[in-house]
């Protein structure tokens, strides 16, 4: 199946839906906007190999990933059992890979990253350092 747009009003010409080979639906106008999907792996143990999401969310993605982590008890666990640390490892070697970021930020969160993983009291850490600035990222766009 080749990319084919589907009927609409024809007054939204930037709202127009169209269909990938795969079958998915896609927004023309989510580009324009910066709202982009993007397509990053999973952690690993997941029971999903890849998770889809908006690059304006990426850092709240995160946040989530680890506050869930950070909240799980230890006997309940399914899925990624990987350590916050780990997690945020994790996604600034996804970031790096498909270059959701520029290099100052990835430089940032490299020396975050280092940091969390030595840090005493890494719910701290997480809370007073990693978690704003997290919040804070914007993504570059892609094209």
């Amino acid at each position: 199946m080749t990319e084919n747009t589907l009927p609409f009003d024809g007054e939204n010409l930037d709202r127009a839906i169209t269909l990938d080979a795969n079958g998915k639906m896609g927004y023309s106008g989510a580009a324009d906007s910066g709202f982009v999907p993007v397509t990053i792996p999973s952690l690993p143990g997941s029971p999903r190999e890849t998770e889809t999401l908006l690059m304006r969310d990426l850092g709240q993605h995160i946040i989530t990933k680890i506050e869930s982590r950070m909240a799980a008890q230890g006997y309940m666990t399914s899925g990624a059992v990987q350590d916050p640390p780990a997690i945020f490892k994790h996604y600034l070697a996804v970031a790096r890979g498909a270059q959701l970021l520029d290099a100052g930020a990835l430089s940032r969160w490299e020396k975050l990253a280092k940091q969390y993983s030595e840090e005493g009291d890494q719910r701290e850490f997480f809370q007073m350092v990693l978690k704003p600035w997290l919040g804070s990222l914007t993504p570059k766009r892609r094209a």
